[in-house]
């Protein structure tokens, strides 16, 4: 993009574009997936002259990473005033592999019959228990795939952009996620055959996490609040649940909506939390020494969350019994099975990702195929008067 200070104008200048750099002799000299183009470059006018021309290949570029903050785009390379350049040499890292599992509530994995891909730690399973929603890495979008648990089949459903934080919605046919297209973020909602494309119903960066059982309300992260939202006529609206200045994520509403389990800070560290909704009651502690992700089964007859790192790095699956009457009594927390969080990915943020069968017995999610570790960096690659081999490159009028 090219950005007018003066007036915040913003014109588009090339696309699958990253880290440009422009140099005072009229280039734009960019990353597009590991290679270093050229360009022509009008800097008074802020147009692009000519077609780009691919100069240097496989330059190290951050394109993947364990944290979607770490997908930057930035690109291991530098070009001093003098017309050097230097640059490390390198492939694109791909996305680690990984696989969908169940957890058994002795903590034993069963890997599913399923593709191994470089799924995303974000899972969510239909109310019937036969199909998971997940989410694929790929270097240009985070495709939304369908599995079907009985058949051990993988489907897409859409590779527009990137889908994350998927939802099933109580209307079974119906996926809800978090898009990032064309660089608007929102909350879109889309049939789960795949039969359409995803349809905007709100604007800005909402997190779903748990649906009201009518189908009618979303609760959710967004701006750092645990929102909620109406979904009508195919168009939403959201406004903060209730806002504090502590940091609270994780909201999940029990199966007859009349409570409200989440994670807050409030005591200086994380810690579960359930209070009525909808309403302003008092909110009451469930966790003793620390959790996060909380979770109901189906029935509302147990709640579920993640312990704290223990001093052997690992974390436990912890479960609480729920008196599902009206007084909706929630006993002491115990630890359920125990798990190396390095390997399986049952703890994220701002939203749950694990998922859980309706019959409670099985939890759902990804356990990572780490591959091999990159090769060391033992050199940087050096041209002089490089710029003077760019003009020979890339000559003015080129097209």
């Amino acid at each position: 993009m090219a950005h007018t200070l003066a007036t915040g104008a913003r014109k588009v200048l090339l696309r699958d574009a990253a880290d440009a750099r422009y140099l005072p002799t009229g280039y734009l000299v960019f990353l597009r997936r590991g290679t270093l183009l050229a360009v022509r470059f009008d800097a008074k006018r802020l147009e692009v002259q000519g077609s780009a021309v691919a100069v240097v290949d496989a330059v190290v570029q951050a394109l993947t990473g364990s944290h979607t903050s770490n997908v930057t785009g930035a690109g291991q390379f530098a070009i001093a005033p003098t017309g050097t350049l230097a640059w490390i040499q390198g492939p694109i890292t791909p996305y680690p592999d990984s696989a969908l599992v169940t957890v058994d509530r002795q903590g034993r994995i069963t890997v599913l019959p399923l593709p191994v891909r470089s799924y995303t730690p974000f899972v969510s399973c239909s109310s019937d228990g036969r199909q998971l929603a997940a989410s694929i890495y790929g270097l240009t979008e985070v495709g939304l795939w369908l599995s079907d648990l009985d058949r051990g089949t993988l489907t897409l459903v859409n590779r527009e952009g990137e889908a994350r934080y998927v939802k099933w919605s109580p209307r079974e046919g119906r996926l809800m996620f978090s898009w990032l297209k064309d660089g608007r973020e929102s909350l879109a909602a889309q049939p789960a055959d795949g039969t359409a494309s995803p349809q905007v119903v709100l604007a800005g960066g909402f997190v779903p996490s748990s649906w009201t059982p009518d189908g009618q309300q979303l609760v959710g992260v967004q701006s750092g609040d645990i929102a909620i939202t109406w979904v009508e006529g195919g168009k939403a609206r959201a406004k903060p649940l209730f806002e504090s200045p502590h940091r609270e994520r994780w909201p999940e509403l029990s199966p007859d909506g009349r409570w409200l389990v989440y994670g807050s800070d409030v005591s200086g560290r994380d810690e579960v939390y359930v209070r009525p909704f909808p309403g302003s009651g008092p909110a009451e502690q469930l966790s003793v020494d620390g959790g996060n992700t909380p979770a109901w089964r189906s029935d509302g007859r147990e709640m579920y969350f993640i312990s704290p790192l223990s001093p052997a790095g690992r974390r436990s699956m912890m479960v609480a019994d729920v008196d599902a009457t009206a007084s909706h009594r929630i006993g002491r927390p115990r630890p359920l099975f125990e798990f190396d969080p390095a390997e399986l990915f049952l703890l994220c943020s701002p939203v749950r990702c694990y998922d859980i069968a309706p019959n409670g017995q099985r939890f759902f999610g990804v356990q990572l195929r780490p591959g091999p570790p990159p090769p060391p960096v033992t050199h940087i690659n050096l041209i002089q008067n490089w710029v003077e081999e760019l003009k020979a490159k890339v000559p003015s009028g080129t097209r």
